[in-house]
């Protein structure tokens, strides 16, 4: 009798550790369980997303930037007809808009007057820019380099005459007004030359942003074309406009970069797909092209023959 009692206190406390441990880890077992819906039975749920973080320097409100991941959902939904994705303030999949070197290269280029598509055409255009930046900078860097030069030479002359009349107790009313005119274009000097040195950084920072933008359309094009060198620091080793990343923590979108609205509902579509679990696809203008340059924003026949693929409709 007493054992049974015993059995019956352990197989107790069992079922109680086990409904705490699933209480604690509750967000991970609805994540788990909607994660394998998806794997066998895709399309039959909607995928349910939240917005995470948006960095201000976007200049896009969470609002805005919810109605544009739901123009990226229709691109997907509108082709069959059934809801694949419902926005929850806590839904699984979370939605970054991250700030880094990619995005400040494109508004960079965009000050330019330059707006980047993933063709060969804009790699010569913007190779040819580049080389008038760096010419431009040669320049730069060689007038910089003569003014500092004189300036030191001026400094040593004018520390050598003031040491001289320092040592003779002090100059002559005459000397000492056409040394002071001398301390002040010395001090004007040194303005020119921060001046130039902080025009010289911003047109080191173009530069870097052009070769980013070089060494991603080298990379995604396939050119047999040596990658360009940065100016000072690396910024980045790659530059995707975006990736889908689903792994142990759990599922994210992160946008690094775009150009405007429809080409940020272009990405946002485009990693929404990998969310279904769809694979690029070699159709240059389909949505889940490899390469974000097509114009379109509607699926490609190709597009939706993997979605019905994906979903088993016929």
């Amino acid at each position: 009798m007493k054992s049974s009692w015993f059995k019956l206190f352990i197989g107790a406390i069992a079922v109680l550790s086990l409904l705490g441990f699933a209480y604690y880890c509750r967000n991970d077992l609805t994540s788990f369980t909607q994660d394998f819906q998806n794997l066998f039975q895709p399309c039959q749920r909607p995928i349910k997303y939240s917005i995470e973080s948006i960095d201000p320097r976007f200049g896009v409100t969470e609002e805005e930037l919810l109605g544009d991941v739901v123009q990226a959902e229709k691109v997907w939904e509108s082709a069959i007809g059934r809801q694949l994705f419902e926005y929850s303030p806590s839904g699984n999949l979370k939605i970054n808009l991250i700030y880094d070197y990619r995005q400040k290269a494109t508004e960079e280029l965009q000050k330019l007057g330059i707006t980047i598509h993933e063709d060969k055409a804009s790699y010569e255009a913007l190779t040819a820019k580049y080389d008038s930046l760096v010419a431009s900078y040669n320049r730069q860097k060689a007038e910089l380099a003569d003014l500092v030069e004189n300036y030191q030479k001026d400094k040593i002359a004018y520390e050598k005459d003031i040491k001289y009349w320092n040592n003779r107790g002090g100059a002559p009313k005459k000397e000492y007004d056409a040394l002071e005119q001398r301390r002040i274009d010395l001090n004007n000097q040194v303005t020119i030359i921060n001046q130039s040195q902080e025009s010289l950084n911003e047109l080191a920072s173009t530069i870097n942003s052009v070769v980013s933008v070089l060494n991603k359309l080298i990379a995604e094009l396939n050119l047999q074309a040596d990658t360009y060198n940065m100016i000072g620091a690396s910024t980045g080793k790659e530059f995707s406009e975006g990736e889908y990343v689903s792994d142990a923590s759990g599922t994210v979108i992160n946008i690094f970069q775009f150009n405007d609205e429809s080409n940020l509902v272009r990405v946002l579509a485009h990693e929404l797909g990998h969310a279904l679990g769809l694979d690029h696809l070699d159709n240059p203008q389909a949505i889940m092209y490899r390469l974000n340059e097509g114009t379109n924003e509607n699926l490609t026949p190709d597009d939706i023959a993997a979605l019905k693929e994906l979903c088993k409709i016929e």
